[in-house]
């Protein structure tokens, strides 16, 4: 209930933490039973190239509700990308101005480019309720694990590195040296798997598994008992 402007605690009901997540457990036989959950901090990680952008995509386009972060980025900005929706594309010089302000929650330099966890709205969306989908490179979400407290770690890997060289072939994106670096780094990745709290196979023409995999991990955690509680 609100009292004064404050949320108690009522018979039946455990008092509600500082994201507002609580069970109900009625004694009364026919009462309903109300459970509000806290939102989740979803880090989707894994080896560049392996289809963490295609799988975020492919959540939203059936309809999940949740936030995906846009990250910082001193990455030269590719054919039909847009600034603020893919990425929010800085110079050096600004992506500095942006640590020094202390605007950034996570920062990491990956194949030779910088990038960076906008806090601010992070923080905004899980203090409405709304689930946060961070994608993110492992070196990125191993500073994520350190800083904050909660989050749902999700790995998505290959079905092998070399199905994962003929992905970043078809890409074509990179330089002989970027490619290279990329593979060095992915075989470093894999070995950080038993990290995360779940692990998805992005195999060659299962796609929609990968995608039904990640909507069970969501639902999943949003039928824990004992909810997550982010802090960050």
């Amino acid at each position: 209930m609100i009292q004064d402007g404050r949320e108690t605690s009522t018979p039946g009901m455990a008092p509600p933490s500082a994201s507002g997540a609580h069970h109900v457990v009625s004694d009364t036989p026919g009462a309903s039973v109300i459970v509000r959950h806290a939102p989740l901090l979803i880090v989707l990680s894994g080896p560049s190239g392996v289809g963490k952008t295609t799988l975020t995509k492919a959540l939203l386009a059936q309809g999940w509700q949740g936030y995906v972060m846009v990250t910082v980025t001193t990455r030269r900005q590719r054919l039909g990308e847009v600034d603020g929706v893919h990425y929010h594309f800085r110079t050096e010089e600004e992506f500095q101005e942006l640590i020094a302000r202390d605007e950034l929650l996570e920062r990491a330099e990956v194949h030779g480019n910088w990038y960076g966890v906008p806090a601010r709205p992070l923080r905004e969306r899980l203090a409405i309720g709304q689930d946060v989908l961070l994608t993110i490179d492992p070196q990125g979400a191993q500073t994520i694990r350190t800083r904050t407290k909660g989050g749902v770690y999700i790995f998505l890997a290959p079905e092998s590195l070399s199905e994962l060289v003929a992905r970043l072939d078809a890409r074509n994106l990179d330089s002989p040296e970027q490619r290279t670096l990329r593979l060095l780094n992915a075989e470093r990745e894999m070995a950080q798997m038993d990290r995360y709290d779940y692990v998805i196979i992005n195999r060659q023409g299962q796609f929609d598994a990968a995608v039904e995999q990640i909507k069970a991990i969501i639902t999943a955690e949003h039928c824990r008992v004992n909810p997550r509680i982010v802090e960050v």
